[in-house]
């Protein structure tokens, strides 16, 4: 790695993730550009986490652990202690696609002029790995990329921190932000990594849409503003139906 002035951060948030953290170490190591440093942000696990970590401590740039306000506050704090121009967050539980994933987003982000870069996503349905496309345009009343396919300019980050009144939905109201700002979002049609869903429950996304919600009465305006929260309305009663069902 090339901590001194990397091209990239790479940043895992953790707390008590003794069964996804390994993986996703091994992933993000086995990367084969080395123009990035790595920081690991944990909110001080009482399971065997940082044992794991401490395996691969020799290769990791920095690691903290200490108590936090969630995981959008320990993002912020990676990104204060971060110095690559471009930073993406990786969750325990997520991998990169491939090894070769940052040299393809470095030969991206050397040929276009974007603020924020972003790729697709594969996702595991039953025992297959499926390809799930990002979606466009950005201004949508859900995040229309994962946050673990989004290459983000450093500069964008320290500007405007994740805002920690949302404990799930932080990143959506950050990128939204940036939509209104004129950020330039440019979309390569290539899977950056494999998301986790395995820490997603149907209550949490109930909260993480509710939160949506705020976001969109408070930044949007006129028609999209209505059709936004009425697009909303509609998912949250589906999944409010579905755990009903679930439950009878």
């Amino acid at each position: 790695m090339n901590s001194a002035t990397p091209h990239f951060t790479i940043v895992t948030v953790t707390y008590n993730c003794e069964k996804l953290i390994e993986k996703t170490l091994q992933s993000v190591l086995s990367q084969q550009m080395v123009d990035y440093e790595y920081i690991l942000i944990d909110g001080q696990s009482t399971d065997s986490t940082m044992q794991i970590v401490d395996k691969y401590r020799n290769r990791i740039t920095t690691v903290v652990s200490e108590p936090d306000s969630g995981i959008y506050d320990a993002m912020n704090k990676a990104v204060r202690l971060a110095q690559g121009k471009w930073v993406l967050f990786l969750n325990a539980g997520d991998l990169f696609c491939s090894k070769t994933i940052l040299t393809t987003v470095y030969q991206a982000t050397k040929s276009i002029n974007a603020e924020v870069v972003y790729g697709d996503i594969k996702i595991w349905k039953g025992k297959k790995l499926t390809l799930k496309k990002a979606k466009e345009p950005c201004n949508i009343q859900r995040m229309h990329f994962c946050h673990q396919s989004a290459f983000t300019k450093r500069s964008l980050l320290t500007a405007s921190p994740f805002n920690l009144k949302y404990k799930f939905s932080a990143d959506f109201d950050f990128y939204k932000k940036c939509y209104y700002k004129s950020t330039v979002f440019v979309h390569i049609s290539h899977p950056i990594a494999i998301y986790d869903m395995n820490g997603l429950s149907n209550q949490q996304r109930v909260r993480g849409l509710n939160e949506n919600l705020k976001i969109v009465l408070h930044q949007d305006k006129g028609f999209k503003k209505l059709l936004f929260l009425v697009k909303l309305l509609f998912v949250i009663n589906r999944v409010r139906c579905s755990n009903l069902l679930k439950s009878t």
